[in-house]
């Protein structure tokens, strides 16, 4: 059985940085960017209006009746005339507060209720690179301030002169109204774009689960293939290149097919017209074996003939198992008796051979699931493994135990280890370190371990021994004790 294939939402993840996250950078960037443009223009343009103002009030003032103003003199008829039509000045041009100051920053005169002559207007000290310009008879706007209300406000002043001689400075007060609609049009403009990045967001997300959803199938699919799968085709969902990619993978599937029966009908008629000579070559070696029943000296060769056959008839007969496919019967098996009923055919062999057999089968584990005739095959050629290597005697242990998950079945030998030239290629077939024998032994063994949804590992050190550890899958085993 395939498993699933679990992709992490890589391109999701990878889409919505790539995307949301400059565009998140470039919104706020640009919005930022256009927030402060617009409120420094704002501001120079309300710097020049009141600058604008101011001049135009410097010419409606009486410089020398404006020094003559003395403390007391707010409640007399010039100061409230002047005060008047300064107001009118202001209230035309929207703006809230002319006054006049002397040089040292003293009030001469202001349109603001409950101002008083000689007050000192402290909030010019600050303001000290615009004193400057009026010294030298150049208007300027101040920059934003906060007054004592809380609000920002703005004022322009212009140069009172009397004759060449500059001796105050008139300004022009006005709330900066205009930053509350900008706060307020660049909150909009947040929660706009915060809206649009949203929607961008699920969008993004749904394509990105589009796109992935035909790859989750095709990476099942290619799982399947590489895992032995040929028959369960390839839906195409969709038209385009994910369709293509499908469509390319099912015909690659078909073609493997295709290649596997042509090399199965070749193995086949190969292993045909190989068994058949066999099979006449053993049958004339009985014939000459009866000819020369009175010359033994010949009739030993005849034997080492018939010897030679039933070898490569067993090769023939190997490597047809090895390339036929194997599915598993798989049904509960009793783990005790099926290990105890196994080792007992090694316990002579081990014996003849001066190797000590040592064997832990608990009783407790109860039944797991398997193919009882394939993992006796399989445990057949790693045993088998173990005491060829063990040809001066040794010692040989077979232990099983299960972790709830897994039944394992270690098989350790001490014998003289697995080549290091062979260490990477001994699943291979062909592949072996002994005069005799096939080299299919443990590629099959792997082959069925495998077809159980299983895994082989082995340990190995020259001189030390081997050590090879089954493990067979058991989600349900606990079910079946």
């Amino acid at each position: 059985m395939p498993q699933p294939v679990t992709i992490r939402y890589s391109i999701l993840t990878k889409m919505l940085l790539i995307t949301l996250l400059p565009a998140t950078v470039l919104i706020f960037s640009i919005s930022y960017f256009f927030h402060y443009q617009a409120r420094a223009s704002l501001e120079d343009e309300m710097g020049r209006r009141l600058v604008g103002i101011a001049r135009s009030a410097a010419l409606q003032v009486d410089a020398n009746l404006v020094q003559r103003f003395q403390p007391g003199d707010e409640n007399g008829r010039p100061y409230q005339a002047m005060a008047a039509q300064l107001s009118r000045l202001a209230e035309a041009n929207d703006v809230d507060r002319i006054y006049v100051v002397n040089l040292d920053q003293s009030i001469l005169f202001d349109t603001e209720p409950g101002s008083r002559i000689g007050q000192q207007m402290y909030r010019l000290a600050g303001d000290r690179s615009e004193m400057k310009m009026i010294s030298q008879k150049q208007a300027v706007a101040s920059t934003m301030f906060k007054a004592a209300d809380g609000r920002l406000y703005k004022a322009g002043y212009a140069p009172l002169v009397v004759g060449d001689e500059v001796v105050g400075l008139i300004g022009v007060d006005a709330g900066v109204a205009f930053f509350d609609r900008l706060h307020e049009t660049r909150g909009k403009v947040f929660y706009i774009s915060m809206f649009g990045l949203l929607l961008f967001a699920v969008v993004g997300v749904m394509f990105a689960r589009r796109l992935v959803k035909p790859i989750t199938s095709l990476a099942t699919s290619a799982r399947r293939i590489g895992e032995g799968d040929f028959e369960t085709p390839i839906q195409k969902q969709s038209r385009d290149e994910m369709g293509l990619l499908a469509g390319t993978m099912n015909q690659m599937r078909l073609r493997i097919i295709e290649r596997d029966r042509y090399l199965q009908m070749l193995q086949r008629g190969i292993a045909h017209e190989v068994r058949n000579p066999l099979g006449g070559m053993e049958l004339y070696c009985d014939i000459l074996a009866d000819e020369l029943n009175d010359r033994s000296d010949s009739l030993e060769h005849v034997n080492k003939i018939r010897r030679e056959v039933k070898g490569l008839d067993a090769v023939v007969n190997e490597f047809l198992d090895f390339t036929r496919e194997t599915l598993p019967d798989v049904r509960p098996v009793n783990v005790h008796e099926f290990f105890t009923e196994f080792m007992m055919v090694y316990a002579g062999m081990c014996e003849a051979q001066n190797i000590t057999l040592r064997q832990s089968i608990p009783d407790d584990i109860g039944r797991v699931l398997f193919d009882p005739d394939l993992i006796r095959r399989a445990l057949h050629n790693l045993l088998l493994n173990a005491i060829q290597a063990m040809s001066e005697g040794g010692e040989l242990t077979l232990r099983v135990f299960g972790d709830g998950e897994d039944l394992q079945v270690e098989i350790k030998d001490t014998g003289g280890g697995i080549p290091e030239e062979i260490k990477d290629t001994i699943f291979s077939p062909f592949v072996t370190n002994k005069d005799s024998g096939t080299g299919l032994g443990l590629p099959f063994a792997l082959k069925i371990v495998e077809g159980h949804g299983g895994t082989i590992d082995i340990a190995s050190q020259p001189g030390v021994g081997t050590t090879v550890i089954v493990s067979l899958p058991q989600a349900i085993m606990e079910e079946l004790q």
